[in-house]
């Protein structure tokens, strides 16, 4: 277990700092990539509420399993709404307002991808399956204890994580460029 430990917090810590790297690149910006990973670690507050509502424990595993996957489908809809908002900010909407249209505009696609997640993980979560060998539907399969620990930190976090998706990160932006705008009048003063 110390083994599983180390090493997907080493993973965790790769590929949070490789998700970054590549956002950084993406968005030729320091500040929407610090965004995304603070969403991302916000978001983390979902799967700890879901493993206290299911009185589950922190399965160093699975449920770090679940956390990496969480992560990719946080930064995922993060990309969605941020890239709009600069698509909008070049047709020369001003930060507040391109925030809050693609918080609009971004809001089904944001929410599709995670409540399509969300519906897909239940089966696994709760052990719901289809005996292809006697074709009946069977609850919890012995495998259901073991994946459990996963879904439910990917669910939760991904609830969590949709919120600050389309309410926190739009607040941000407007924050972060507000600052900017203050720094840079002051600059030129």
């Amino acid at each position: 277990q110390k083994k599983a430990e180390d090493f997907l917090g080493k993973a965790f810590m790769i590929a949070f700092f490789g998700i970054t790297m590549i956002l950084v690149i993406q968005f030729n910006s320091f500040s929407q990539p610090l965004m995304i990973m603070i969403a991302v670690s916000i978001s983390l507050i979902g799967v700890f509420i879901g493993l206290i509502v299911m009185a589950m424990p922190f399965g160093i595993m699975m449920t770090g399993i679940g956390i990496i996957s969480l992560a990719g489908v946080v930064v995922n809809n993060n990309i969605v709404l941020i890239d709009y908002i600069n698509i909008l900010r070049k047709r020369g909407e001003s930060a507040n307002k391109a925030a809050l249209m693609a918080g609009i505009r971004r809001f089904r696609p944001v929410t599709l991808t995670a409540v399509t997640t969300i519906l897909g993980l239940i089966p696994l979560t709760f052990g719901f399956g289809f005996d292809v060998y006697s074709f009946s539907f069977e609850s919890g399969g012995a495998d259901a204890g073991f994946w459990r620990p996963m879904g439910v930190a990917v669910i939760f976090g991904l609830m969590f994580g949709t919120v600050l998706t389309l309410v926190v990160v739009p607040v941000m932006y407007s924050v972060f460029s507000d600052t900017a705008a203050l720094f840079n009048r002051k600059k030129t003063v």
